[in-house]
C-alpha cells in the first residue's frame, strides 16, 4: 500500500537569509571610518544619515549587490577588514567593511 502524497515529500529545508539589497560604499576609506565611528556602525544611523538630503553623507551611498563586480583591493587596519569593490560604469572601486573577518595578527 502507497503512502499518501504528503509522506513521501522530502522535508523543506528553511531558506537561507538574504543579505541587504544595498551594500554601503564610500569613495575613501577614511571617510567610511569617519561614517562608521561617528554612527557607532549602527545600520539605522547609517540610513537614517544618508536618507537625509542635508547631511554630510562624506561621499557615501548604498550601492546595489548587483552592481558589485567583485573586489579590486583589501586592507585591514587595527583588526578591520575592508574592501574596495569594482562597482559598474564606476572607474574608481568604492570602500566597504569586508564580510570576510580578519586575520589575527
Amino acid at each position: 500500500m502507497a503512502e499518501p502524497a504528503s509522506a513521501q515529500q522530502k522535508p523543506k529545508t528553511p531558506p537561507k537569509p538574504a543579505g541587504p539589497e544595498k551594500v554601503l560604499t564610500c569613495g575613501a576609506l577614511s571617510n567610511l571610518r569617519i561614517l562608521m565611528a561617528e554612527t557607532g556602525g549602527n545600520p539605522a544611523a547609517i540610513r537614517t544619515r544618508l536618507s537625509d538630503p542635508k547631511a554630510d553623507h562624506l561621499g557615501c551611498t548604498r550601492v546595489g549587490r548587483d552592481r558589485v563586480e567583485g573586489n579590486a583591493e583589501r586592507v585591514v587596519i587595527g583588526g578591520t577588514a575592508y574592501d574596495c569593490l569594482k562597482v559598474k560604469e564606476t572607474s574608481l572601486c568604492r570602500w566597504t567593511l569586508s564580510g570576510v573577518p580578519a586575520e589575527a595578527p
